[in-house]
């Protein structure tokens, strides 16, 4: 919460009169802020050091974008540097093993996605070296949806025309590595509807698939709806894989609303190595919902094609351990696997 600082300023009429004032101000001040809540919404613990906020992939992504707009909004709050450093590898799980293993000292954090997360721990066992509930929540920052598209001119018009055609023979699409939210969003709608066959066909990121989809290499993709919201007019989309329809593509149907319980979001959050004190993660908790709940920062995800985060910081360790279960049920039901 952002709160306003209010100076109130006074003729000195005397030592003891102005001594009188500070503590009868001082009286309500305290009051006003206890009644609010504002003393324990700002933690008095300082980092014993510049703290690193780890993106698991290359600079320049969606992931690496997000995070940087975090970093940058809590800016000189913390009382030391925060650098965002990339250290890519492995679809992101090279960077969650490196902070899973660093110091709970509050100086490494994790900005953490669906992807690496709550997906793959299930598909990518033997190079996973972290425990995907063992993280120490601290909060989620937004999510980003994803929309079911095919080139401009397929005669599919509607979902319901889809569904016919993935029944009648197999169909492609495309997705960018086992486990990708692209790939996920796919077999979890297929999930939800018995006799599907299709054929998955993987590029190297979510540019390449928004390419092959226009350009009609693979019929069909779960495309990202920042990337979606970019490109309408150069491709059809069916439907979003959102629980709620998104305000900047507010004429595309959710798969739900016709009758597909299909919720395909990925998210985004910062996480802290396991046994991080609770005093640490109260106050990197206030911090990041600080950012979280700006209106000018909302704003601008929504703008480019995110959704901001609706839940308190305490209610984010839940959510994970949901959402890890859920995508590993996805897992289990599509037999997604790789050789490592």
């Amino acid at each position: 919460m952002i709160s306003d600082t209010t100076f109130i300023s006074s003729r000195q009429t005397g030592p003891l009169v102005a001594h009188r004032w500070l503590r009868r101000t001082l009286a309500v001040a305290v009051g006003m802020a206890l009644a609010s809540g504002s003393f324990a919404a700002q933690p008095t613990w300082t980092p014993p050091g510049t703290v690193h906020l780890v993106v698991p992939y290359a600079p320049g992504g969606g992931t690496d974008v997000l995070a940087r707009m975090v970093a940058n909004q809590i800016g000189s709050s913390l009382g030391q540097p925060l650098i965002v450093e990339n250290r890519p590898g492995v679809n992101g799980i090279l960077g969650a093993n490196y902070v899973f293993a660093a110091p709970p000292n509050g100086t490494t954090l994790l900005f953490a996605a669906a992807d690496f997360i709550s997906v793959s721990p299930h598909i990518y066992k033997k190079v996973i070296k972290f425990d995907p509930n063992g993280f120490k929540p601290v909060a989620l920052v937004g999510k980003m949806g994803f929309v079911l598209a095919s080139r401009s001119s397929n005669e599919v018009k509607n979902v319901a025309e889809f569904i016919t055609q993935a029944k009648s023979r197999e169909i492609s699409y495309a997705h960018w590595g086992p486990g990708s939210m692209a790939q996920m969003g796919m077999e979890l709608l297929r999930t939800k509807v018995e006799g599907t066959k299709a054929l998955p066909v993987p590029y190297a990121g979510a540019a390449p698939v928004m390419a092959a989809v226009m350009a009609g290499d693979v019929e069909y993709g779960f495309v990202p709806t920042p990337l979606a919201m970019g490109s309408r007019s150069k491709i059809k989309l069916l439907a979003s894989g959102s629980p709620e329809r998104f305000a900047g593509l507010s004429d595309v149907p959710t798969l739900a609303e016709l009758g597909y319980k299909v919720d395909a979001d990925t998210w985004f959050g910062v996480l802290a190595p396991p046994n991080t004190p609770q005093p640490v993660i109260d106050a990197l908790q206030a911090q990041v919902d600080k950012v979280v709940k700006d209106p000018a920062f909302r704003a601008r995800l929504a703008e480019i094609g995110y959704t901001p985060s609706n839940i308190e910081p305490a209610a984010f360790g839940a959510f994970v351990h949901a959402e890890n279960t859920r995508w590993g049920a996805v897992v289990k039901a599509a037999n997604i696997t790789v050789d490592e």
